[in-house]
């Protein structure tokens, strides 16, 4: 699906998506136009070259399989752009499906001084809502420039992955609580989900972190200084996020410690009660078992101790003698003492409730 907002120099707005239209607009070094592509056809696509003359190989990377987020600078061939343009791949957050599988969508952006192009395959929330505003007032937001344009879309994404660090915050801190008070294989498996998911979310932003630091300087020359400052707001909050995320990857890695510490402090606590019952077993296997032996020759005191009317309650007692002597012993060790276990965390398990970005926030 092709949407389109084409002004002219008398400050007109043509909605018109048609070859025709575009061929025309890129033809006029007067009219600033963007052409956003949303789940784009073949015939769609090859307006990329048809139209535009883009390189083929960024036309190449607009479709397939996913990019690596990047910046790439091209000399145009064919209109009247005075800086050339620049191919761009950005990710955005799922918000759709992140409680159920944190993912990510591309965007692949054309951008020049005079036009914008964006492709995707998807419905992008962040690109929605800039089209939104585009259809109040597409005057408004085309008349600021196709760099300022360039901004709105990178800040609404770059925010979009507030909710994302949110409910990553909660996440891990059930995780934890998981594996301090319930030990269960499936906290095990949530914590490797959770640790591949924060990895490849880290792949995802860490080069977007550089994609805009170059936006940021003199690198791309249609980037005004007034836009540079706003840029640089989007790159401090992209190094927070970046920043976030490796805190992330440490508390995962805390949340392993604690239940590989929780399962072997219940192995041992297993382990003790084993054997302090194998300890107290002794005496009686050791006595029926000596007693029980059949002997050639009489011996006097085995005979006078089977054969004694109160033989049974004689043995009976050095029996029970026995292993009373034996968990005093322990006791006075200290070994018959049980780890208070810990039902419930404190309240201030999360640092009083507050988050650690929030810190950050409050901090700065």
């Amino acid at each position: 699906m092709l949407t389109a907002f084409i002004l002219s120099a008398d400050g007109t707005v043509s909605r018109d998506s048609s070859e025709a239209s575009l061929a025309a607009a890129v033809r006029d070094p007067q009219t600033t136009f963007w052409l956003d592509m949303c789940k784009p056809t073949d015939e769609e696509i090859s307006l990329l070259d048809d139209v535009f003359g883009f390189h083929p190989l960024a036309i190449e990377d607009t479709i397939g399989y996913s990019q690596r987020p990047k910046i790439e600078s091209y000399n145009h061939i064919g209109d009247a752009c005075k800086s050339g343009y620049f191919y761009m791949v950005f990710h955005g957050p799922d918000l759709e499906t992140f409680r159920q599988k944190l993912r990510t969508k591309e965007l692949d952006i054309f951008v020049s001084d005079r036009y914008m192009v964006t492709i995707r395959d998807e419905r992008i929330k962040s690109v929605d809502e800039v089209l939104g505003k585009a259809e109040a007032g597409p005057e408004r937001v085309l008349a600021r420039g196709t760099d300022v344009l360039l901004y709105s879309i990178l800040d609404h994404m770059i925010d979009n992955y507030e909710p994302i660090l949110d409910y990553l915050q909660d996440a891990l801190d059930d995780l934890e609580e998981r594996a301090l008070l319930r030990p269960e294989p499936s906290v095990l498996t949530s914590i490797s989900v959770k640790k591949r998911e924060l990895l490849n979310l880290r792949r995802i932003v860490a080069p977007q972190r550089e994609v805009v630091a170059q936006l940021t300087r003199g690198d791309v020359p249609f980037i005004r200084e007034g836009t540079r400052v706003f840029m640089r707001d989007v790159q401090d909050h992209l190094i927070r996020i970046v920043e976030m995320v490796e805190l992330y990857r440490d508390l995962v890695v805390g949340a392993r410690d604690i239940y590989l510490s929780s399962i072997s402090n219940r192995l041992n606590e297993i382990m003790k009660t084993l054997t302090m019952i194998t300890v107290f077993a002794l005496p009686l296997t050791v006595g029926t078992g000596f007693f029980g032996m059949n002997f050639k020759e009489d011996v006097s005191f085995f005979d006078w101790m089977l054969t004694h009317p109160m033989g049974f309650w004689i043995a009976t007692a050095l029996t029970v003698g026995t292993i009373g002597g034996i968990f005093y012993w322990f006791y006075r060790k200290g070994w018959l003492r049980r780890e208070e276990r810990i039902n419930e965390l404190p309240e201030d398990w999360t640092r009083a409730g507050r988050r650690p970005h929030e810190e950050g926030e409050k901090e700065s």
